[in-house]
């Protein structure tokens, strides 16, 4: 099985995953971001094909950061 994983840089994908969904929520904890941001890119870090791994993972850390400000405010 080939993979292709040229041009994925773990680090660089949690930092821009990071800050995409700190602008989306700007009253998120900072620490909450990136923890989420770290969590969902090591879920996908070892998949094949790592093309759409900052979409997906920024998707997953933007809907558990939207889940823990709601447990917040409930």
């Amino acid at each position: 099985m080939t993979q292709r994983s040229e041009g994925f840089d773990k680090d660089e994908t949690i930092a821009d995953v990071e800050e995409r969904v700190q602008v989306r929520f700007p009253d998120a904890p900072a620490e909450v971001v990136h923890d989420e941001a770290v969590a969902a890119v090591d879920k996908y870090a070892d998949a094949p094909v790592k093309d759409f791994v900052d979409i997906i993972a920024e998707r997953d850390a933007r809907a558990a950061v939207e889940d823990a400000l709601a447990s917040d405010d409930g």
